[in-house]
């Protein structure tokens, strides 16, 4: 029998045995704009349940949360200061009870990795594979969408980690604080072809590209902003012909058939299509770099084994892929 002294025991702060979920899901909503009738039809109460709710939850925490106006409710200084924490509490909470089935049969909490799409593609594809070989009752639950998108979610508790890049606006300064942020590799704007494309050898600019229809991500993807503000910069307008797609398999199939075409991508999408459907790398001068793309984390979180074994597989599989290129 193991015998623990009190000391050893954390202690349960009062303050808790005060709070109740629906009170946090207060703060929760009202981050996302919602105001007190919406939460009272979320929550299936009357608004003035929810105001008392409210009031109680003030006075259990001792500061306002909510100001009220004219246009509704929104959170004070305070409320947004207590935010991200109450995010990330709801979700673990969610989480476990999504986890529960997985907890009975013995096969453990599901991963939850956010990615771009083109990178949950060329990157983490193969190391989750090889991942769920060596864990066979494994779960893994894959998020995409831009860095902004995904860094929210990872904040929120809602994510364990994040691979992709750090772009300029993504999060707040108190939120890059919270974050471990672990570089994997150099990002660029990477230029491909098909095999059979003649006329593109040794180093190109942009206005000999420009003359050719290209294949891209979609408008808001950091691949096409940066190319815009280049192609600006450079006194070119846009490509005479555009094809905008989320897959990478449609743009590799697209440049494989479609002689003359370019694509652009980022770094990891562009050695994938080159090893999966035969495509080349074009030199094209002036080199347009794009933020490091890393593993990112939050500093609170604690260790984990499952993740750390899959992070060191993701970590192999980009010396594999810029190795072979």
């Amino acid at each position: 029998m193991v015998k623990s002294s009190t000391s050893e025991l954390r202690q349960f702060p009062s303050l808790l045995r005060g709070l109740r979920l629906p009170q946090l899901q207060l703060v929760r909503m009202a981050g996302a704009g919602a105001n007190f009738r919406k939460m009272a039809e979320a929550l299936h109460v009357t608004q003035p349940a929810i105001t008392k709710m409210a009031r109680e939850l003030e006075r259990t925490l001792g500061a306002p949360l909510f100001e009220r106006g004219a246009t509704g409710v929104r959170l004070s200084r305070f409320g947004l200061a207590v935010l991200s924490q109450v995010q990330r509490s709801l979700a673990h909470l969610e989480q476990l009870v999504d986890d529960l089935p997985s907890h009975r049969e013995g096969s453990g909490a599901a991963l939850r990795i956010g990615s771009p799409s083109f990178t949950a593609a060329a990157l983490l594809a193969r190391p989750v594979a090889q991942w769920l070989g060596c864990t066979p009752a494994g779960r893994v639950i894959m998020s995409d969408g831009v860095s902004a998108q995904l860094l929210s979610m990872l904040h929120a508790g809602e994510l364990d980690v994040v691979i992709g890049s750090l772009d300029d606006g993504s999060c707040s300064d108190d939120e890059l604080q919270q974050l471990r942020f672990e570089s994997l590799y150099e990002d660029a704007i990477t230029f491909v072809t098909g095999a059979d494309t003649p006329g593109l050898e040794g180093p190109l600019d942009l206005a000999d590209l420009c003359r050719l229809p290209w294949v891209l991500p979609p408008r808001n993807s950091l691949v096409w902003m940066t190319l815009r503000r280049e192609l600006t910069l450079h006194g070119h307008g846009l490509p005479h012909g555009v094809v905008e797609a989320s897959s990478i398999p449609a743009i590799g199939t697209i440049l494989h058939h479609a002689a003359g075409t370019v694509g652009a991508l980022r770094a990891d999408a562009g050695r994938y299509l080159i090893h999966h459907h035969g495509l080349r790398m074009l030199e094209v001068v002036p080199s347009m770099s794009l933020p490091r793309v890393g593993i990112m984390r939050l500093r609170s979180a604690p260790p984990e084994a499952s993740l750390d074994a899959l992070l060191a597989m993701v970590r192999t599989e980009v010396l594999r892929m810029f190795r072979s290129h």
